[in-house]
């Protein structure tokens, strides 16, 4: 995208803040439980699979940073800072809960409470920062809108519908090889 646009789509503080905000709930996912069902045979990986799974969720999240570039760029610079780090933190935290297991969402089980509790946390500091006036003006967010926020809502709700539908075929292939 930065290729199409004549400033920086994120400042390098903002990517900072990102990777912070999203790697304390990936952290935890060192205290996560997974179903029986995960555990009862042993499971290897081997490089193709890896690849196959993260070549396709990385193709998704591309088509969507490019949906909120086509949102956002053209009203102005801060306002696609904002809005594509506020998505940026939301949709690592939504995949984060997808793929922590291959099977379906709705089968894989809640995850630990403190995944749940970081991600929460992180979840609320990436809405309040663009909100707290000194933080805003400390990485250069701009308040975004209601309507703002709902878009990255909205395209943050299909991401993880579309991920979790990737990822069935994913597993049903990789569990056949």
């Amino acid at each position: 995208g930065s290729l199409l646009i004549t400033f920086l789509p994120m400042f390098s503080n903002q990517l900072l803040l990102l990777n912070l905000l999203s790697d304390f709930p990936m952290m935890a996912i060192a205290f996560d439980r997974v179903s029986a069902q995960e555990v009862s045979r042993a499971q290897s990986y081997d490089f193709r699979s890896l690849y196959i799974t993260f070549v396709t969720l990385g193709l998704i999240s591309t088509v969507f940073d490019f949906i909120y570039f086509g949102l956002f760029y053209r009203i102005s610079p801060q306002v696609l800072q904002t809005n594509w780090f506020i998505a940026s933190v939301i949709t690592e935290l939504l995949l984060m809960v997808s793929i922590r297991s291959m099977l379906p969402i709705e089968k894989a089980g809640w995850p630990a409470p403190m995944v749940v509790l970081i991600s929460a946390m992180a979840f609320v500091i990436t809405l309040a920062l663009p909100m707290i006036p000194w933080t805003a003006s400390l990485f250069e967010f701009t308040r975004p809108t209601s309507a703002h926020l709902a878009i990255i809502m909205g395209l943050a709700v299909l991401y993880l519908i579309t991920t979790e539908i990737a990822k069935r075929p994913i597993a049903r292939f990789l569990n056949k090889s």
